[in-house]
């Protein structure tokens, strides 16, 4: 009785559970008010929309089952595309994921009537990609405007230390998304919100164990611009394994207990440097010191060194392109094929470094792009994707990266410019403050006025520091002046003459373009310059009214413009644009823009300083209006006049 009596408790248990599951989205059943919707109220302009999806998931053992459904309505005819449907997985070598029990209809509502069309077997096909991965690919048939399509599928994961995001986002608007997971007592696991939504659902419910995020009316992700890493703001949770319980049967009476997984960010760090791969760069052997000690720096001082080490390593080391936080090769290896990963470049860069005297920690970050807006402080090592060097020379911070030869010392690419990243040391390992140290901006000078012909001719000087001097391929265009004129101006190259263009390294980056743009002649009584030949924009990119994502201009930057008009003989100054000072709430941004009026010239003085690289899209329509107001301001002309009697 008793035996009957504990296994009624645990049915009902069971039973209990399954009720808390309880999925609202059954399979062919769909409420009027999904039948008649024709229209999204928070993106009207949308093809289809999601109207409902569920994850579902449970262990088995040490195999996580996930049961996935999905519905979807077509809107308009755009939205037809949505009918073909990829299911990727990683299968590998041993059957690491696999799809199973696949359930897929097409519904159409004909005068208040269902017609349903099924896919058999015969319709999902498996296709074998690269690298041990998977898709199950079918088309639903018979879809139309007002369609609503739906499929559900069981995925099974043997590899449970990190759980596969389930990602409340979608390529269209989604009204309702659902995440639930069941844990066993056994296994414990971090939890890693990303967005506001999931950040602020309540996620707990009524069992220990059983968890539920539920997030509703999410817009689409679509292009904008400057969203290029929109991937770090969509709404997402993740898990990484924490502990588990063991039983060690292989001890006398057997052994239970649990195993907690990286504790501590030192744990990590003592795991990850443990490892042969990674330890040989941080401790080389006595036959690989002579390696490395075969080369030496030029210079006196510690940061003459620095500099000379990684000039060695960006010259003598190729980039594969490949990336990641963790060596696929040995020190040994590197040394003598010279070519490898960002991770065993820099850490070859690093055991060079370190045998010259000059301090050096390997610094993993979450690269833009990776799906990470922020880190949490525990010891979650699936949120990094990139491994650079963190070093401190004379009480100065300095983030190396040595895989671009056209990077000098100290500047890393763009998507590595996050705010914390995870450094590994003897003691202390932990998050830090990146505090990447630059001068980005663009300074304009101009002198205009009229030459012997009659003709307006600036005089004009442009110089681009730090970040502004490294991207769109600037570097490699001074070569060239031709191109560098060509890539500035583009059509109203013909304009420019006396082209020349010049680089320096030190103490900062920056390239510097002079040269002389031929203006309109004077036709008329009236006569409109245009104080500026180009600016950082040209037009206002914010066209949209709403934005989902923040706006990411990739680095901050100050930009200052002069231009000095000589007003021509024989005319006056008619009319001039307004003085202008504007900022975004916070301080985020400024604006300002003054005239000044001489004897016989006009001055216009404009900056514009970015002070923060990333803006909250809860504050766009400010950041739109800047934006209009920054672009129109230096596209003004200043207007001269005939005198009546010179």
């Amino acid at each position: 009785m008793k035996i009957q009596h504990s296994l009624l408790i645990l049915f009902v248990c069971l039973i209990s559970s399954l009720g808390l599951l309880a999925q609202d989205m059954k399979f062919g059943k769909y409420s009027q008010d999904e039948i008649n919707l024709n229209r999204v109220e928070f993106e009207p302009e949308a093809s289809a929309v999601v109207l409902e999806e569920i994850s579902h998931n449970q262990f088995m053992g040490v195999v996580q089952h996930s049961n996935i459904h999905r519905r979807i309505k077509i809107l308009k005819d755009g939205g037809k595309s949505q009918g073909d449907v990829a299911i990727r997985f990683y299968f590998g070598k041993t059957g690491v994921q696999d799809v199973s029990k696949l359930s897929a209809q097409t519904v159409n509502f004909e005068n208040g009537e269902e017609k349903v069309t099924k896919l058999s077997k015969a319709d999902f096909f498996e296709v074998e990609l690269d690298n041990g991965w998977k898709e199950i690919r079918f088309t639903f048939p018979n879809v139309g405007v007002g369609s609503i399509i739906e499929y559900s599928y069981l995925k099974t994961d043997k590899s449970i230390t990190f759980l596969e995001s389930w990602v409340f986002h979608n390529s269209i608007p989604t009204i309702k998304s659902t995440y639930t997971i069941d844990l066993p007592t056994y296994l414990n696991y971090r939890f890693l919100s990303q967005g506001e939504k999931t950040l602020n659902t309540n996620f707990k419910t009524q069992r220990d164990g059983l968890y539920s995020w539920t997030v509703k009316e999410l817009t689409s992700i679509k292009e904008e611009p400057f969203m290029s890493h929109y991937r770090d703001y969509l709404e997402k949770i993740d898990f990484q394994l924490a502990g588990y319980a063991f039983v060690n049967s292989s001890e006398y009476g057997g052994k239970s207990g649990f195993q907690e997984t990286f504790s501590s960010w030192q744990d990590l760090t003592k795991f990850i440097t443990e490892l042969e791969e990674f330890g040989q760069y941080l401790k080389p052997s006595s036959t690989l010191r002579n390696q490395l000690v075969a080369f030496t720096p030029i210079g006196n001082t510690e940061i003459e060194k620095a500099k000379s080490v990684y000039d060695f390593i960006v010259n003598n080391y190729s980039f594969n392109g490949k990336s990641g936080f963790f060596p696929s090769k040995n020190l040994k290896s590197i040394l003598e094929s010279r070519q490898g990963t960002r991770a065993d470049i820099n850490l070859t860069l690093l055991s060079y470094l370190r045998q010259n005297g000059i301090s050096a920690q390997p610094l993993l970050i979450s690269s833009k792009g990776n799906g990470r807006s922020r880190l949490v402080d525990t010891p979650f090592i699936d949120q990094f994707d990139q491994l650079i060097i963190y070093s401190k020379i004379g009480g100065k911070e300095y983030y190396l990266d040595a895989t671009d030869k056209n990077n000098p010392f100290g500047y890393i690419p763009l998507p590595m410019h996050v705010t914390y990243g995870y450094v590994m040391l003897e003691e202390g390992s932990g998050l830090i403050p990146v505090n990447i140290s630059h001068r980005s901006g663009i300074q304009q000078m101009v002198n205009i006025k009229l030459d012997n012909d009659n003709q307006f001719v600036a005089s004009s000087t442009i110089r681009f520091s730090d970040y502004d001097a490294l991207i769109n391929d600037k570097i490699n265009l001074v070569a060239s002046p031709e191109k560098f004129k060509a890539e500035l101006f583009g059509v109203d190259s013909e304009k420019v003459s006396d082209f020349e263009v010049q680089q320096k390294n030190e103490p900062r980056k920056q390239i510097e373009a002079k040269f002389k743009y031929l203006g309109n002649g004077i036709d008329s009584d009236l006569v409109l310059v245009t104080p500026f030949q180009m600016a950082r924009w040209e037009e206002n990119p914010l066209n949209s009214d709403i934005r989902t994502f923040p706006v990411d201009f990739l680095y901050t930057f100050s930009d200052s413009y002069t231009s000095i008009l000589e007003i021509p003989q024989g005319f006056e100054l008619d009319d001039y644009p307004e003085d202008a000072t504007v900022a975004l709430p916070g301080g985020d941004a400024n604006f300002s823009y003054q005239i000044t009026t001489l004897d016989n010239s006009v001055k216009v003085s404009a900056t514009i300083n970015l002070k923060y690289s990333i803006i909250s899209p809860s504050i766009y329509p400010e950041l739109k209006y800047f934006m209009e107001m920054v672009t129109g301001k230096l596209g003004e002309p200043i207007v001269f006049k005939k005198l009546a009697n010179p």
